[in-house]
């Protein structure tokens, strides 16, 4: 939130010393200390409302009791419009950026046409960096009220580029080890059989696409806390699906 000195084109504090700052009056309002009884002019013949001081904003300072004039009003004069801290957490929430996944496979080799691969009805392991799969927080700050927006990742998801749904597990994977053995499935369930061969799809390949979903909370220090749409981060991998007997590699 900024408000602003128009006569002079600068943003100002919303607050000062000088009282709050009134966007319609342009200058910082406070209400006025031992003010005299109803008789004095300063009242203009009122008996309700109260007295204010209006305190300009000059030179890039302002200074209470100096420069401004007093004036009555019924009621006090609107502040800056308050913070919404569920709009702070989206402002907080631009300013995050979430890492997409990468690409890991298993099988993964490169056929003498220069294809990678994979193989029908192995277990295909896919993953991502785990450096990338880890919440991560933001701020934004605006007229004494802050949010703060964590985004944390919730599921590794695997469109398989074979028409078939994708699948997922919760977790980055676990890259494929010797010691797994060439056909077993991945221990933390991060991977996909595929029936079939490519051999149909264009260039004999299918486009896989690799996700990370985030789910958004905030808090705030109004004490207000929400949630915001869930994010999903994407990236695509292209290679083919060959049956075991045709694998020839280079």
């Amino acid at each position: 939130m900024a408000c602003t000195d128009t006569s002079l084109g600068v943003t100002v504090d919303c607050s000062s010393a000088a009282g709050w700052w009134s966007q319609a009056k342009q200058c910082y309002v406070s209400s006025l200390q031992d003010p005299p009884d109803f008789s004095s002019p300063m009242w203009g013949g009122h008996t309700d409302g109260a007295l204010y001081y209006c305190t300009p904003f000059t030179n890039g300072v302002s200074f209470p009791g100096t420069n401004g004039y007093t004036f009555w009003s019924a009621a006090p004069p609107a502040g800056p419009a308050a913070v919404d801290p569920a709009v702070l957490a989206q402002d907080a929430l631009r300013s995050v950026v979430l890492p997409s996944p990468t690409a890991g496979r298993y099988p993964a080799g490169t056929l003498a046409d220069g294809r990678p691969y994979t193989v029908v009805n192995a277990h295909t392991w896919y993953w991502t960096n785990p450096g990338g799969y880890r919440a991560t927080s933001a701020r934004a700050d605006a007229g004494g009220v802050w949010a703060e927006v964590t985004a944390t990742p919730t599921a590794l998801t695997f469109s398989p580029g074979d028409g078939a749904a994708a699948v997922s597990c919760a977790g980055p994977g676990t890259p494929w080890q010797p010691s797994a053995g060439v056909w077993s499935p991945s221990p933390t369930g991060c991977d996909y059989r595929y029936p079939g061969s490519s051999l149909g799809e264009p260039d004999g390949k299918v486009t896989a696409v690799y996700g990370i979903q985030w789910s958004i909370t905030w808090t705030s220090s109004t004490g207000a806390t929400g949630t915001l749409p869930q994010i999903t981060t994407s990236s695509t991998a292209e290679f083919a699906v060959v049956e075991a007997q045709t694998v020839v590699t280079r």
